[in-house]
């Protein structure tokens, strides 16, 4: 599932609780990314493209076509949650969320992209290159991971080497 939300909606608290505005739009533009690279590589038998703005504003329309997409019966108290949006903000309309040390060309990339994500349907076909490209890096994380263990016990085993290295070096006369 590819849920698509515009960068500039998330709400202040979340975003004050980031390290900073430059790197919320940096997350999403990453992430936004993704899900549309899923969407070319997988087409729409395996990713479903799943607007925030569908899902607050005609929710049990939006979650019947997810349960289609999914094969599974709709069940009317998955829209319970979605009674009460527990992410939102209340805050002052003149409220001013702008951080001026973002990136203004982060901002324009973020907001080209919810533009084409929001403005464009899913797309229907599907890409071998770029499906080929995901599972190669997939296949570097995985690679990454099997070796994370392995690596930081050779990493250990230097620092100790290391370490009484240095010891020998300041306790020895010449020092």
């Amino acid at each position: 599932m590819d849920g698509i939300r515009q960068p500039s909606k998330s709400p202040a608290p979340r975003k004050s609780r980031s390290p900073g505005e430059q790197t919320a739009y940096q997350y999403w533009l990453r992430r936004a990314t993704h899900c549309l690279e899923a969407e070319q590589a997988y087409g729409p038998g395996v990713v479903y493209r799943l607007r925030y703005c569908d899902l607050v504003e005609r929710s049990e329309s939006t979650m019947r076509s997810l349960f289609e997409f999914l094969g599974e019966p709709y069940a009317a108290e998955c829209l319970e949650p979605l009674a009460e949006r527990i992410n939102s903000a209340n805050v002052p309309a003149n409220f001013n969320e702008r951080d001026p040390r973002t990136d203004p060309a982060i901002m324009e990339r973020a907001k080209q992209l919810s533009n084409q994500l929001q403005s464009s349907p899913q797309i229907q076909g599907n890409s071998a290159r770029i499906a080929e490209k995901l599972e190669s890096e997939f296949d570097h994380r995985v690679q990454y991971f099997l070796n994370l263990e392995r690596n930081y016990n050779e990493a250990q085993k230097m620092i100790t080497k290391l370490q009484k290295e240095l010891e020998a070096i300041k306790t020895s006369p010449m020092a």
